[in-house]
């Protein structure tokens, strides 16, 4: 079983044993407390309370009798003709002056001072004598004046004895309670404290398996789904059902491999795109060289013709007509590939997306009649109130945005060529992006070539290049951005640019796409210098 239990599963069942057991330790411990203190009761049920603090009181009072005999030597020694005598080295005023001390002092039993140099000594005792088995005598030794003053002071042996007493008395109390203890606690109790813990622990195991059985089965579910995942197939979506947390585990997955698959499908298409360019490159080179030599050749014949014959100069001004009427369009076409050939990639900067469209706007309404071919198209701005701060290249995102406008105004305007066809843009926020919709009511784009219609080349108009599209697609990508398309609510189709706030994931990404792409093109950090 050890060897098929995953680490998880261990994890969960040794955290379930742990909060098992740390429960039952702290039972057992205030278990023990409660014993303690019910031995204590019993110990005090029987007669004999507080005997520590009666201890510690006769001690007290040990200690205070000795402050205060202390005290009275101190007095004593002060004393000033004892002082006197001293220094006068008076044999006769020292006798006195100890023989006063003596009357005076009732607890003195023997004074004697002798000076430094052992010329003046004097020692007085009190005639009683005060001595038993109920006194001790207690000696402090102090220096007057250069002279050793020794003072025996006698104090009650009894409160000294009753202290000692009381101390044995509660060490007997103290072994009568670690007995108790040690009973309570003795080899029945920890067998049957062991046998819980191991009931404990036999449920806990049984617990957490049956606990941890549905997790364990979903995470092996996420590793399988996950086999094709490291083929390469990032299309494999795994089920969000089940438990609160596997359910946000499986989400987090799913969101992640669509990142994945979004971040390979823009690798792919900037790869494509990158060939296109090339191939276009050649295209503008080889189809541009040619065209003024033939408009010119074409020119020089119909000048050169000196016949009068009516019919073949009408022939020949009708070639010429065509020739430079084509001519000009394969020019248009070679502007359009050498221009989409030379497509950079955006300089991010950060910045408004609402300030912006208002700002090109009416560039766009100005050009509109161009745009849309001569034919009549409505445009109308729906931009949302306050700022959507996304990270933008002002002219790349002017480019993707009329490239948008014309392919949809063109759209409507061939789809109605009688009436007036309408274009819809919409900039608003949505979450943490920033939208930017073009809707027009024109026919739409077929199924079949939806899967394709951002690739380059690929248009439904007639003298269209299938450029416009690959661009806003390259363009949005540049911008850390997605772009989508669907069909309009009423008939028509719907573009929807989704870019990224400043500051999150995809926009930071984007910034270092940016900036290392300039970085390599100028040799140079950027904003450096």
């Amino acid at each position: 079983m050890a060897s098929r239990m995953g680490t998880t599963k261990r994890r969960v069942l040794a955290a379930l044993v742990v909060v098992a057991l740390v429960p039952l330790a702290a039972t057992a411990g205030i278990a023990g407390l409660v014993l303690r203190r019910a031995s204590e009761n019993a110990l005090v049920s029987r007669g004999e309370p507080s005997m520590a603090s009666v201890a510690r009181e006769m001690q007290a009072a040990v200690e205070a009798g000795r402050v205060t005999l202390e005290a009275r030597a101190d007095a004593l020694v002060a004393r000033g003709d004892l002082a006197a005598a001293i220094e006068r080295a008076d044999q006769v005023a020292l006798d006195a002056a100890l023989a006063r001390m003596r009357d005076e002092e009732p607890s003195l039993a023997v004074a004697s001072v002798v000076s430094g140099d052992g010329g003046l000594r004097a020692e007085v005792r009190r005639r009683d004598g005060r001595a038993g088995a109920e006194t001790e005598f207690v000696v402090f030794e102090r220096k007057v004046q250069g002279a050793r003053v020794a003072l025996s002071l006698s104090e009650d042996a009894r409160v000294r004895t009753a202290a000692e007493r009381a101390r044995q008395r509660v060490r007997v109390e103290e072994q009568r309670r670690e007995s108790f203890a040690a009973l309570v606690t003795g080899r029945a109790l920890r067998l049957g404290f062991g046998f819980v813990v191991g009931l404990t622990v036999i449920v806990a195991i049984a617990a957490g398996t049956w606990a941890v059985r549905p997790l364990s089965r979903r995470v092996r579910e996420l590793v399988a789904a996950l086999r094709p995942v490291a083929e390469g197939d990032l299309t494999v979506r795994v089920s969000e059902d089940g438990p609160a947390d596997v359910a946000e585990l499986a989400r987090g997955m799913n969101r992640m491999l669509e990142q994945l698959d979004r971040s390979r499908a823009r690798v792919e298409f900037l790869r494509r795109v990158g060939q296109w360019q090339n191939v276009a490159r050649r295209l503008a080179h080889e189809i541009k060289n040619p065209l003024t030599p033939i408009q010119l050749a074409v020119e020089e014949c119909c000048q050169q013709y000196a016949g009068d014959d009516p019919a073949y100069r009408a022939l020949l001004a009708t070639t010429r007509d065509i020739v430079v009427e084509e001519v000009e369009s394969l020019r248009t076409l070679v502007g359009e590939f050498a221009s989409f050939a030379r497509l950079p990639r955006s300089n991010l900067r950060d910045g408004d997306l609402a300030t912006l469209v208002r700002e090109l706007w009416p560039r766009i309404e100005r050009d509109l009649p161009k745009l849309a071919g001569g034919r009549p198209v409505s445009l109308s701005l729906d931009c949302v109130e306050g700022p959507i701060p996304v990270a933008h290249d002002r002219t790349m995102l002017h480019r993707a945005l009329v490239n948008l406008v014309a392919n949809a105004a063109q759209a409507t305007a061939e789809h109605d060529a009688k009436g007036e066809g309408h274009v819809w843009v919409h900039v608003k926020r949505d979450g943490e992006q920033g939208l930017l919709v073009v809707e027009d009511d024109g026919p739409g784009i077929p199924e079949v070539l939806r899967s394709a219609v951002f690739d380059p080349y690929v248009t439904t108009r007639k003298d269209g290049t299938g450029l416009g599209l690959s661009i806003v697609q390259k363009v949005v990508l540049d911008h850390g951005g997605v772009v989508d398309l669907s069909d309009r609510e009423g008939g028509g189709a719907r573009f929807v640019v989704r870019l990224p706030f400043v500051g999150t994931a995809p926009s930071v990404a984007a910034l270092l796409r940016s900036h290392a792409s300039a970085w390599g093109a100028s040799g140079s950090q950027p904003g450096a210098g």
